[in-house]
């Protein structure tokens, strides 16, 4: 056997086969089963009313879908009340206030490993604007130096301080052990790093923006997610409950497409978008935030496939933590959080995988 080559192989079973047909044996022939056929869903000119919760951090794509796009798309949208974190999000959708929320990938990853939700991911909203801000003349101008420096968070449970520990930890600083992690309210950050009480700060646009181009300013910028390439990748992503996803596939559509032509506008009109953010947001004017939105990528607003590959990528770097297991196949796993909310079946239903758990 070691000396016949494969094709001569496969002749050899041809001919068994032959000869078993020449002798009255039965062949049975397997058919594979068909393909789900999918359909693209289309809004259907209905009025709707959605609650979604959104972190209050950065409600910007949010207030432009508000002005032109919702509307548009025959939905009436509102926001649960009050300050959101991208925990208190998911809390809101998953416990019945709000249909739908806004998180950070790198925060939804961490709420379904603690137990399974009945949520899945549906699209990227935009890309992040994580930034590492040091304080300026603290020594330092690589990421390898931050060992041993106190660096501010405003929640520890964000995704900002998540995401720099997947930098860390690639360049083989353990994120836990060998930098101090401080919590500290938005408004206590100058005063303490003023104190020289904090050698840098995590955070995010537009609050990072702000700090780093104020007047006077503190901090010089250290690492981002604004180049290379994490700024191709979505950092918020929607998650609408397995409820709505069930009873009202077109208006999940409806929701998503209104979301992505947001997007898609921002990219092409941000002059005309910074106006529009600059009258729903205190601290910033339009031509600040034209000059962040110049330094961000627009237009990230992956679905389908799309996302799943790139909440694929998330869970590779939540290995690198610890929060998902090696053994998890990460491109299966982001198979079972997300949904495509575009196509449906020919019964009008979208395909609902099982979210859990890694």
């Amino acid at each position: 056997m070691r000396g016949l080559t494969r094709r001569r192989l496969l002749l050899g079973a041809g001919g068994v086969t032959a000869g078993a047909a020449g002798v009255g044996a039965v062949v049975v022939h397997y058919r594979r089963p068909r393909p789900v056929v999918m359909h693209k869903l289309v809004p259907d000119g209905r009025e709707r009313r959605l609650v979604l919760s959104w972190p209050s951090s950065n409600r910007l794509l949010f207030h432009v879908a508000q002005a032109r796009f919702f509307g548009t798309y025959n939905l009436d949208v509102t926001l649960v009340d009050g300050a959101r974190t991208g925990r208190a999000t998911i809390a809101d959708v998953v416990e019945g206030r709000a249909v739908g929320a806004a998180a950070p990938i790198l925060t939804w990853l961490d709420r379904y490993r603690l137990g399974p939700i009945p949520v899945h991911l549906v699209t990227g909203l935009q890309s992040g604007g994580f930034r590492l801000l040091v304080r300026r003349g603290v020594k330092g101008s690589r990421l390898e130096n931050v060992a041993g420096m106190r660096i501010a968070v405003t929640d520890q449970d964000m995704a900002d301080r998540l995401f720099f520990s997947v930098m860390m930890r690639r360049k083989g600083i353990n994120p836990d052990d060998a930098v101090h992690w401080v919590t500290l309210a938005p408004t206590q950050i100058e005063e303490a790093a003023r104190a020289g009480e904090i050698d840098a700060v995590a955070a995010h646009d537009p609050q990072a923006w702000e700090w780093l181009h104020a007047p006077d300013p503190l901090f010089f910028e250290l690492e981002n997610s604004t180049t290379g390439h994490y700024s191709q990748r979505t950092n918020l992503a929607l998650g609408l409950s397995d409820a709505l996803l069930r009873s009202d596939p077109v208006g999940a559509a409806s929701l998503v497409m209104a979301l992505r032509a947001t997007s898609d506008w921002i990219r092409q009109h941000p002059d005309e978008a910074a106006g529009l953010m600059a009258e729903a947001t205190d601290g910033m004017d339009a031509a600040q935030i034209l000059a962040m939105l110049r330094h961000e990528s627009l237009g990230v607003s992956p679905v389908g496939h799309d996302l799943r590959v790139q909440v694929s990528q998330y869970v590779d770097e939540m290995k690198l933590l610890d929060r998902v297991p090696d053994a998890v196949g990460s491109a299966a796993y982001a198979r079972r959080l997300c949904v495509n909310v575009l196509e449906a079946d020919e019964s009008g239903a979208l395909v609902i995988p099982d979210a859990g758990p890694a």
